[in-house]
C-alpha cells in the first residue's frame, strides 16, 4: 500500500498582513486623488498644487507603513492567538494615533492590518474577544475615518 501526499500551495491568504497594508495603501492613494481631482478638499483656489517631492514623500511614508504593518503582522500570525490578539490591538492603538497626520497614511494601512488581524484571530479560536472586537472597531474607525478627511480635508 502506498499514500500520496500533495504539498499544499503557498499562497497568499486574504486575511494576509500583506494584503490588508496594500488594501490601506490603495485607500490612501485613491481618496487623495478623489479629493484632488474632483477638488473636495479644503484647500483654497490660491493653494499650491501638490509637487512631484511631495508625492513621492506621501509614497515613502506609506511605504514604511506598509513595511511596518507586514512585519508586525506576519510575527503576530505566527504566534499563539493571545499574541495575535496583543498585535491586533496594538496596531489598532497606532492607527489611532496617527490619524493626527492622516495625509501620511498611516492610519490607513494600520487600520486595515489591526482589521484583518483580529478577523484572524476570530477565524483561528471561533470569535472575537474584547479585544479583538475592540481592535475591529478602532482599526476600522481609523480607516473609514482617515479615508473621509482626505477626500475632503
Amino acid at each position: 500500500m502506498s499514500a500520496i501526499t500533495q504539498a499544499r500551495p503557498r499562497r497568499v491568504d486574504v486575511l494576509h498582513p500583506l494584503v490588508a497594508s496594500a488594501a490601506g495603501a490603495i485607500t490612501f492613494a485613491a481618496t487623495m486623488t478623489a479629493g484632488y481631482v474632483f477638488d473636495l478638499n479644503s484647500d483654497g483656489p490660491d493653494a499650491p498644487a501638490t509637487t512631484v517631492g511631495e508625492v513621492l514623500a506621501y509614497a515613502g511614508l506609506v511605504l514604511a507603513a506598509v513595511v511596518l504593518a507586514v512585519w508586525l503582522g506576519t510575527r503576530a500570525r505566527a504566534g499563539t492567538p493571545d499574541k495575535l490578539a496583543r498585535y491586533a490591538l496594538g496596531i489598532a492603538i497606532g492607527a489611532a494615533v496617527t490619524f493626527v497626520a492622516f495625509w501620511s497614511g498611516w492610519p490607513h494601512v494600520l487600520g486595515a492590518t489591526a482589521l484583518v488581524l483580529a478577523l484572524e484571530h476570530r477565524r483561528r479560536v471561533g470569535g472575537f474577544t474584547v479585544g479583538t472586537a475592540t481592535s475591529a472597531l478602532v482599526g476600522s474607525a481609523a480607516l473609514a475615518a482617515s479615508a473621509f478627511i482626505c477626500v475632503v480635508g
